[in-house]
């Protein structure tokens, strides 16, 4: 079962006394509430676009040089090649491009094998503990109080959310139009 199978509960559940920290159960000392302030500004809308934006296109010259400079980078670049390229002979490029060919095949060679090791142990299913699944259980929250949830689709597009302790159980309530 994963998550997407989980619906909101109607009601919840009421534990028996001793699961529950009954009498014989040692006394625990009840969390100091945590006091939040309810959020109640409006959004902070974006900037405007025309304060990113560039102020102007810069000038044709500008654009010009870069482009001779971009130029020259890589004629000096080719130049450089065709110098070591006459003082090195034919055999000693052979080596270099062979070195590159066999470190490329070398290369694709074990990522292949190792995808295929992979695959290999997703499809037995023995992964070990590292990868294994455990599906959320919402249920009740970390101090043991059940949880109220409202329906899945519902609290994906609401904007506001509020949390309310009604009779022991933990209610999440979505905030109403007029409340925001």
């Amino acid at each position: 079962m994963d998550d997407s199978q989980f619906q909101p509960r109607s009601t919840a559940r009421v534990l028996p006394a001793s699961a529950a920290g009954g009498a014989d159960a040692p006394a625990r000392a009840r969390p100091r509430p945590i006091r939040f302030t309810p959020s109640r500004t409006d959004p902070i809308a974006p900037p405007p676009v025309d304060q990113n934006a560039p102020v102007e296109q810069p000038a044709l010259v500008s654009r010009a040089f870069v482009w001779l400079l971009v130029t020259a980078g890589w004629g000096v670049f080719v130049a450089w090649w065709v110098i070591v390229l006459q003082r090195e002979s034919l055999r000693s490029f052979g080596v270099a491009l062979g070195l590159v060919a066999a470190t490329l095949a070398t290369s694709a060679l074990a990522m292949t094998l190792w995808t295929r090791h992979n695959i290999r142990i997703a499809r037995k299913g023995k992964r070990g503990s590292s990868s294994l699944y455990i599906p959320m259980v919402f249920e009740r929250d970390t101090l043991g109080r059940p949880l109220d949830l409202p329906e899945q689709n519902l609290v994906r597009t609401a904007s506001e959310m509020r949390v309310v302790l009604r009779g022991g159980v933990k209610a999440y309530i979505i905030a109403d139009a007029e409340e925001l």
